[in-house]
């Protein structure tokens, strides 16, 4: 994580293909300069990552915090008896659990926000009921694109063969991007490079969720 605070506004990410991702949405198609991304180099750092940051003389700036977390891992959230529960809400929970470590407010829900100060709140991707990753937003973003079923049909070829990768919303990010004019960027760097459509249906809700820091 950034150790220095220089917005008012914080938006907390995994890592850094994530930071490229919301700095290219944040000034290439939001038009928000209030917002400092900060990402903290995976999930199991977050509760350290938040720790360290109310310490910092600058956190009393701070006026919002919005934290986005994939919904791809079983940390976190525990066992509720009686029910299974889903990784979104494994991830909501967690979340939640590191904000009330480091005395942060959680708000009740994904996508809302705790009264501050500072507010927080939690986005849990792709949209905090679905396993995903911002790779799940932006396959959905170019699915409806004439030469994506090209995507599917590779996948179907490999799976003819018994080839299945292990993260397969990943897998056909990439395959995608492998067919842009640079065939070898990260989702980040796709989103610098304007490969993601960002007025697609898919990236909505978590437009307004950053809208609303």
């Amino acid at each position: 994580m950034n150790p220095k605070i220089n917005k008012p506004k914080l938006l907390i990410v995994e890592g850094r293909d994530e930071e490229l991702f919301f700095d290219a949405a944040l000034s290439n198609h939001l038009g928000l300069t209030d917002i400092q991304v900060m990402p903290i180099g995976g999930k199991t750092l977050l509760t350290n990552s938040l720790a360290a940051l109310v310490t910092l003389a600058q956190f009393p700036i701070v006026q919002t915090i919005g934290v986005l977390r994939d919904a791809d891992s079983p940390i976190g959230g525990g066992p509720i008896t009686g029910a299974v529960i889903s990784e979104a809400a494994k991830a909501f929970q967690s979340v939640c659990t590191s904000l009330r470590h480091v005395g942060l407010s959680c708000p009740a829900a994904h996508g809302q926000f705790a009264v501050g100060p500072p507010r927080v709140g939690v986005f849990i991707v792709p949209n905090g009921i679905d396993d995903g990753m911002l790779e799940t937003l932006c396959v959905l973003s170019v699915s409806a694109l004439p030469e994506f079923p090209c995507v599917d049909a590779y996948f179907q070829c490999l799976q003819g063969h018994q080839i299945v990768p292990n993260n397969l919303q990943k897998a056909r990010a990439h395959a995608w991007l492998a067919s842009r004019l640079e065939p070898d960027k990260r989702v980040g760097e796709a989103a610098q490079a304007g490969y993601w459509p960002w007025d697609a249906d898919a990236f909505q809700d978590l437009w307004s969720f950053i809208r609303s820091l």
